[in-house]
């Protein structure tokens, strides 16, 4: 039985276990943090829970396909809700504009916006509905091992409907002129780990997610899906470790051959890594087993890095919803300030997430748990006083929104986590978020792989490689990496 050792317990990983495993690999798992789940952890306040990163359920159909392998359904590890209100998003004007999972609401909310709003919606999202459906059938599965691989029919037929010069901001702003409804089909590339003005238009696909396929919520939060892989992965003999960090490998016949780590040694067949990605590269391989040396990453875009806050509070928050949106409509100088200035934004747009809403055992009776994020510059550098300035700034203009009055003295916990807390649990390059932004050429064929070209038998699952940002691209990841191993290994699928 070959030996598989996994670097990183976040979804990445936890998935290749779980896979591995299922394939009848002796599989070891080792996370470094006390706490399996990567950026997917679970944070609890006193009696305040919080997901500390993903919090977006969605394409549903990929976690059931997932799970479907093992011979389970999503329902028998977790409740998923459908969110009847996707978000609310507020405007600096004082506009606030709802989306909903019924798109005749949505329709009709586009059609108020702006003259023939609604039909222009419906065009966009067939667009979007068939680039998503071409995608999820010939591109995201694929390893881009070989560059001919995309060369079929229908690819080739179609490969000028996939847009992928224009960026996201013109590709929008060609079809709509309410500069609300702009801010509210562009926003998803932040999560996307880009901006507006950066990402192709190609991935207009993540609307046809949020418009049609629809927002979720697990009961118990994101960290139930943690759970669940874990429990896969340890039912098929999986060894777990935690709070234990690999220090140094070891490398013959240009293979790894065992991990050091901070508590033992581990003899590896095939190693998988789902821990930084350039971290790993450059921190832990001798520079001649590099395949992105340091001066590569240097030079990529990387996603944002992300200001956040969690805090418990004690009031109804009756202005708000599950999923909640700040812009200012001249957000252009936020993304400035991230991808160009590399300061913290003057006018900050953000995110906030109250699970409490759905969920009412993320928080105490009467009161509500909620996490503020706001992208900020990859690498930048802040002390206390900066942190907790603009920690004010961002908690004052939530207060401001939901017309909270004396919203200090009812925030009974808060935990700030940002940059170096990103460089330190997660050993994030630049303390980035989202890993690689999703531009033109870091997409598809110039996204770092999900193999070495320099070692034999290591592989890279996660945000890094293919096909990129997010959970579901993660799960996908994971099989890209399980058939990349079975066709090198000539092995079969057990049963």
């Amino acid at each position: 039985m070959k030996k598989v050792v996994i670097v990183g317990g976040g979804i990445g990983g936890l998935a290749c276990a779980c896979l591995l495993a299922k394939d009848g690999f002796s599989v070891t798992l080792i996370e470094k943090n006390k706490i399996l789940g990567g950026r997917g952890r679970q944070l609890k306040l006193s009696n305040f829970f919080f997901d500390m990163g993903p919090s977006w359920y969605m394409m549903p159909e990929v976690f059931e396909d997932f799970f479907k392998k093992f011979g389970k359904k999503v329902s028998d590890f977790y409740t998923l809700k459908k969110l009847d209100i996707h978000y609310r998003v507020f405007f600096n004007d004082k506009k606030l504009i709802d989306i909903y999972s019924n798109l005749k609401k949505n329709l009709e909310t586009f059609k108020k916006e702006e003259e023939n709003g609604d039909i222009k919606l419906k065009d966009y999202l067939k667009e979007a509905e068939f680039i998503y459906k071409l995608s999820t059938k010939k591109l995201v599965f694929n390893d881009y091992k070989n560059p001919l691989s995309l060369l079929g029919k229908e690819t080739i037929l179609n490969i000028h409907k996939f847009d992928l010069i224009r960026s996201f901001h013109n590709l929008i702003k060609s079809k709509f002129k309410s500069r609300y409804l702009q801010k509210i089909l562009e926003f998803t590339t932040v999560f996307l780990g880009g901006s507006p003005y950066n990402t192709p238009a190609f991935y207009k696909l993540i609307s046809y997610a949020d418009f049609i396929l629809g927002t979720y919520y697990p009961i118990g939060g994101i960290y139930e899906v943690i759970k669940a892989l874990e429990k896969i992965a340890k039912s098929y003999g999986a060894l777990i470790k935690t709070d234990e960090e690999v220090k140094k490998v070891e490398i013959v016949n240009n293979k790894i051959t065992h991990l050091k780590t901070s508590k033992s040694t581990y003899s590896a067949d095939i190693v998988v890594v789902n821990a930084d990605y350039p971290f790993f590269e450059t921190k832990l391989l001798p520079k001649k087993y590099q395949t992105y040396d340091q001066n590569y990453w240097n030079k990529k875009t990387m996603s944002p890095a992300v200001f956040l806050i969690y805090f418990g509070i004690k009031d109804n928050l009756t202005n708000f919803h599950h999923h909640n949106l700040y812009f200012d409509l001249s957000w252009e100088s936020h993304f400035k300030d991230v991808f160009g200035e590399k300061k913290l934004p003057e006018n900050p747009n953000f995110y906030f997430h109250i699970p409490s809403k759905t969920d009412k055992n993320m928080a105490p009776p009467k009161c509500h748990s909620v996490m503020i994020l706001a992208p900020i510059a990859p690498g930048i550098k802040l002390n206390d006083d900066q942190k907790q300035n603009f920690k004010e700034k961002l908690i004052n203009k939530f207060a401001e929104i939901g017309k909270i009055n004396d919203v200090k003295n009812k925030i009974m916990v808060e935990k700030i986590f940002t940059v170096d807390d990103f460089k330190k649990d997660y050993n994030a390059f630049k303390g980035a978020a989202f890993g690689l932004a999703h531009t033109f050429f870091q997409t598809a064929f110039f996204r770092p792989k999900n193999f070495s070209k320099k070692l034999k038998n290591l592989y890279y699952v996660g945000q890094y490689a293919n096909p990129g940002v997010g959970m579901p691209p993660t799960l996908i990841s994971s099989q890209i990496v399980e058939n990349l191993i079975l066709k090198n290994g000539k092995h079969t699928l057990s049963n």
